[in-house]
């Protein structure tokens, strides 16, 4: 590959110590590329981990290979431009044993920017080497979701009366996203129903899409889509709520309820 196609192909900006401040933008400072066919060494910053940024111009097969330089127990995930990780999107599987040895290849479902991130189990720092290859596919490509991210997530507010809803991923709806603003301080309760279909509810602070707060995956009632979520809230603080389904590409019709108890 020469390097004018492979400006076409991929465009992969190296960001260490990338912190995703506002949702639809890659912060941090730009320290060169990396571009599919090259290895580099990378240092890990403690919890923030290391971010590398990613432009594809299609849908395509990213294959991502890490491998620690002094035994740290590294993850990768690769994440959309909001921060929180695709389907299938996580590697944690210390190959042949080894606690610091990923690679694994993912989807990126159409043009757009990714990132991906190397973390350590822990918190711990380290360094790392890691290369990238990339194959354009664009009939992989599947239609963004529109409220399949934080960025566009459904405003919802107490008060308002239960949301009928569903997920399809089969169709790449493959979660929904929901932000609620706390307008005044108290006990904050949010809730799925279904009638059939295993849902999974999560809570994430803003800005914080990798890892959530909050994770409810009881099957209340004996039933796996009934989850609920319990948070304590000041005025003024903001949360995001992604409902997803156990098993991919399955539909599910579900009711969305909120409850609020003020200080």
């Amino acid at each position: 590959m020469n390097g004018r196609s492979l400006q076409r192909g991929l465009t992969a900006l190296l960001t260490v110590g990338c912190v995703v401040a506002n949702p639809q933008i890659l912060s941090g400072q730009t320290e060169g590329f990396l571009a599919p066919g090259m290895v580099v060494e990378g240092p890990m910053g403690g919890e923030k981990g290391a971010s590398y940024g990613f432009e594809a111009e299609s849908a395509g097969v990213l294959t991502i290979v890490v491998r620690s330089l002094d035994e740290t127990d590294l993850i990768l995930l690769v994440t959309d431009s909001d921060g929180q990780p695709l389907p299938n999107g996580r590697s944690d599987q210390d190959l042949g044993g080894d606690s610091g040895a990923e690679q694994f290849a993912v989807t990126l479902p159409r043009a757009g920017k990714y990132q991906v991130r190397v973390d350590t189990f822990g918190g711990s720092q380290g360094s790392f080497k890691i290369g990238v290859s990339w194959l354009p596919f664009p009939d992989l490509e599947i239609p963004a979701d529109l409220d399949g991210a934080p960025s566009s997530a459904i405003r919802i507010q107490v008060g308002q009366d239960t949301r009928n809803d569903s997920i399809d991923g089969a169709t790449g709806d493959y979660w929904d996203w929901f932000v609620l603003k706390a307008e005044k301080g108290g006990t904050l309760t949010v809730a799925t129903r279904a009638e059939d279909g295993d849902l999974i509810l999560e809570a994430f602070s803003s800005g914080a899409f990798a890892e959530p707060l909050e994770r409810s995956d009881q099957d209340l009632q004996g039933k796996g889509g009934n989850e609920a979520l319990t948070l304590a809230v000041e005025a003024g603080e903001e949360f995001f709520f992604k409902v997803s389904a156990f098993s991919e590409g399955v539909l599910i019709p579900y009711r969305l309820q909120i409850g609020f108890i003020p200080n």
